[in-house]
């Protein structure tokens, strides 16, 4: 303790005395306890969540309010006209307070946590979370209290939510679910005992679905499903504009012609490694990858690094827009 209050004294007496101008910038990057005990300097580039202000050009590590030991699994981010929040697999769920910049805890039932949470999506004023072992589980006053939600589900590994067309779908280990509100029941789509189904994205009328198996599209006139992407496992797809993006274990892929015909787009990406999300904010594309984020234009066919602000190799496994900011998350800090 003599040391340490030793150390701050000297960097005080030196600031006043105009010798040091960055003492100040070292106090205030610095916890220190009741007890007056000198913790850890905080790393600005030691966080799980960074927010961007200028479309990804630079990143500022916005992590105040979560614990240090947290994880975030896939999908785990959510947003809404007024809401930003993740799920975490040891404290549940937390909502972005803009007032105090500062994530809040919001009460989880300890059935959402013990059945590992890891998808999340808000959805008519309600929150959802699917979890790997429990199914689906929702609350409407902001988790006072959660509902189970699994009637009708073949399969309790919810992998995916999407919102099309003001209707609630997930994607689980045996296929594609639609949620009846009326009947307060799910409703299988499309899928088979093997079927996992990692993305749901929609697109001039029709339904994609990114799979193990490949990718498929819902024919409405046909009422059919069929391939349009095989020989492929994919962990996620998305649209953006007129183009499908096939996001397959090493390689990005994206169809124009509403996936008649593919093509690779990995030309900037690493080698090899696989893209976590594309999405689009302001008539720019991102993509969240294994060492940070790339963007281009629209209509260009080659990623440029945007990373400046993040820690090395931060895995951008969860990427979001919301009114403008761009939120990436990695599944833990110092991920290696």
């Amino acid at each position: 303790m003599k040391n340490a209050l030793l150390i701050l004294f000297l960097i005080l007496v030196n600031y006043s005395n105009g010798q040091n101008k960055n003492a100040l910038n070292k106090i205030s990057n610095t916890i220190i306890t009741p007890s007056s005990k000198l913790e850890k300097t905080i790393d600005a580039t030691d966080g799980i969540i960074y927010f961007s202000n200028d479309n990804g050009m630079t990143w500022k590590n916005t992590s105040n309010g979560l614990p240090e030991k947290i994880s975030i699994g896939l999908g785990a981010m959510a947003v809404s006209p007024d809401l930003l929040g993740i799920v975490t697999k040891e404290k549940g769920v937390y909502l972005f307070d803009f007032q105090r910049k500062a994530w809040v805890n919001i009460p989880t039932d300890q059935q959402v946590l013990k059945n590992n949470p890891g998808d999340l999506i808000f959805y008519k004023n309600e929150i959802y979370v699917g979890t790997q072992y429990g199914g689906v589980f929702s609350s409407n006053n902001r988790g006072k209290t959660w509902t189970s939600k699994n009637s009708g589900l073949g399969n309790l590994t919810i992998r995916k939510f999407a919102e099309i067309d003001h209707k609630l779908y997930a994607g689980t280990n045996d296929g594609l679910y639609s949620y009846n509100e009326e009947l307060n029941k799910w409703k299988l789509e499309y899928g088979n005992r093997s079927l996992q189904v990692n993305g749901i994205t929609e697109l001039a009328g029709s339904t994609y679905i990114g799979t193990n198996q490949g990718a498929f599209k819902s024919d409405k006139a046909l009422k059919i499903w069929k391939q349009v992407f095989p020989n492929r496992s994919l962990h996620n797809i998305g649209v953006i504009g007129q183009a499908i993006y096939a996001m397959t274990y090493n390689e990005l892929f994206y169809s124009v012609d509403e996936g008649v015909s593919w093509q690779s787009i990995q030309n900037g990406l690493p080698k090899e490694l696989y893209t976590f999300n594309v999405i689009e904010n302001n008539s720019a594309v991102l993509a969240g990858q294994w060492n940070g984020v790339y963007t281009k234009s629209i209509s260009d066919k080659e990623w440029k690094y945007c990373s400046k602000g993040l820690p090395g190799k931060f895995a951008a496994t969860n990427l979001k827009s919301y009114n403008g900011i761009l939120i990436i998350s990695c599944s833990e800090r110092r991920l290696k």
